[in-house]
């Protein structure tokens, strides 16, 4: 692993927090951004390592984790529910 992948990743640690980890591939992505200056954004496309803010010119890396957000209570259970699916796939160590 290069030193710079090392430190990047190193800010990219959820540590004890629920989370997932995101393989990149390379694969189509749709995201909508927001900028530490406020500026909102989307991107559609492949690729998507790198980003930069069209207003105030702050460059990222995308990182690897995303949080998972447990369903702790009723009103985000309900919540939930409103998105039109019950499917809850589970963790698997399969891929």
């Amino acid at each position: 692993m290069s030193d710079s992948y090392s430190t990047i990743s190193s800010l990219d640690n959820p540590n004890d927090i629920p989370h997932g980890w995101i393989q990149w591939k390379g694969t189509d992505v749709c995201i909508d951004l927001h900028c530490a200056c406020g500026t909102h954004g989307h991107f559609d496309g492949d690729f998507m390592y790198k980003v930069q803010c069209k207003d105030c010119g702050r460059k990222y890396v995308v990182g690897q984790n995303v949080k998972l957000i447990e369903l702790d209570s009723p009103e985000l259970i309900k919540a939930a529910e409103s998105w039109g699916t019950d499917d809850y796939h589970p963790f698997s160590e399969e891929d």
